[in-house]
């Protein structure tokens, strides 16, 4: 029969010390563990437990039905995070083990344990422990259920202890979500800037002022996705992005792209602190990346100077508003709509604005304002 895993239990605190004693004690009754054979038994799973909590900062015991020569045994494999066990306190004839030091009672877990298997180092510990009672049950299917059976009913008296355990369960799988997405933007992030980086060198190596044009506007539009993966990365919900942070890092991003050249244009960007989530800001990051980089071609034909301000008012319960303003040219009477143009920009700007049901206004007289409206989110 292959090992069969039961339960598991989180070691955090003390009151979880006596969960695992009654989940040890439920066990050790099903597999017909005599009397003095199921204290000893008890007592070692207690004492794991709390070296674990106590000297492995977090831990974890998880129970199983095993066999030893076909015969039915208590499996237990103990993890944490701690900084290891020393050596000493594994040796059998090594000398006694401090009250108060690391691996306390592992020798007489040892004596008691008819398998004792340790895997120790800077990263954590690992314990893999299994118990045969002296009169061994042969090992079947049927008391896996039993076993399974008498959990639940251990459940059933206590309620409270149940959920508390998977709400700790589920809060972990979150965490661990959480850090694999974190890894994720910070691979994604780093892959960006290198490429962000190779579109620097290309434009720098550039002759026909068309490609630099083409190379400046992508190197805008993939700086914003890599300062969005960035935030992401570093922020303590990997879903949520911060728009103002992000928002200045566009401009600056945009500043030193179309540095260099005659025109000179600042930005000026005013955004409170507004989380949103990442995509929602990713989004608007490329809209506005867009409109400065527009502003930046067409606003300022002529001129040395220039200013470009972005704005934006709201939060998601109410509605966010962006307004991209310039000091420009504005529109002739006669010149096409922006936002009827071809361009790949425009059509970028379209796009986005119509995936999240948001209004779009231009208005050309003095210089070029673009609102934009986005409903309020839930």
């Amino acid at each position: 029969m292959k090992p069969a895993k039961l339960t598991t239990v989180t070691l955090e605190q003390s009151a979880d010390v006596a969960r695992l004693r009654d989940v040890a004690m439920t066990l050790t009754t099903v597999l017909n563990f005599g009397a003095f054979e199921r204290t000893r038994t008890v007592t070692a799973v207690v004492e794991l437990g709390r070296n674990a909590i106590e000297h492995g900062q977090k831990g974890r015991a998880t129970f199983s039905l095993t066999e030893v020569n076909g015969k039915s045994a208590l499996g237990l494999l103990v993890t944490d995070q701690g900084r290891g066990i020393p050596e000493e306190n594994l040796s059998p004839d090594g000398p006694p083990t401090s009250s108060t030091g690391m691996g306390l009672g592992l020798r007489g877990v040892q004596r008691i344990a008819t398998r004792f298997d340790v895997d120790t180092g800077h990263e954590g510990t690992r314990i893999d422990a299994t118990f045969l009672p002296a009169a061994g049950l042969p090992a079947s299917p049927q008391l896996v259920d039993q076993a399974e059976g008498a959990l639940t009913e251990l459940r059933a008296k206590d309620p409270t202890a149940a959920l508390s355990e998977k709400n700790r369960e589920l809060t972990e799988g979150i965490a661990d979500r959480d850090l694999l997405m974190q890894e994720l933007h910070h691979r994604t992030g780093n892959n960006l800037a290198l490429i962000v980086a190779l579109i620097r060198m290309s434009k720098s190596q550039a002759e026909q002022d068309e490609t630099q044009q083409v190379l400046t506007e992508l190197e805008v539009r993939v700086g914003s996705l890599a300062k969005a993966h960035e935030l992401m990365q570093r922020g303590t919900d990997a879903g949520q992005v911060d728009l103002a942070e992000m928002l200045d890092e566009v401009a600056k991003n945009s500043e030193r792209a179309f540095s260099g050249g005659a025109l000179t244009a600042n930005i000026e960007v005013s955004c409170a602190t507004l989380q949103l989530d990442s995509k929602f800001a990713i989004d608007i990051g490329l809209i506005i990346g867009e409109l400065i980089t527009n502003a930046f071609k067409y606003a300022f034909v002529g001129r040395d100077r220039g200013l470009i301000r972005v704005e934006v008012t709201g939060d998601p319960t109410q509605g966010i508003a962006l307004l991209v303003s310039d000091n420009g040219v504005g529109l002739p009477p006669d010149a096409e709509r922006p936002e009827r143009s071809n361009s790949l920009g425009w059509r970028m700007i379209r796009t986005l604005t119509f995936q999240h049901d948001a209004t779009l206004t231009v208005d050309g007289a003095d210089g070029l304002r673009v609102h934009i409206k986005f409903p309020a989110r839930s």
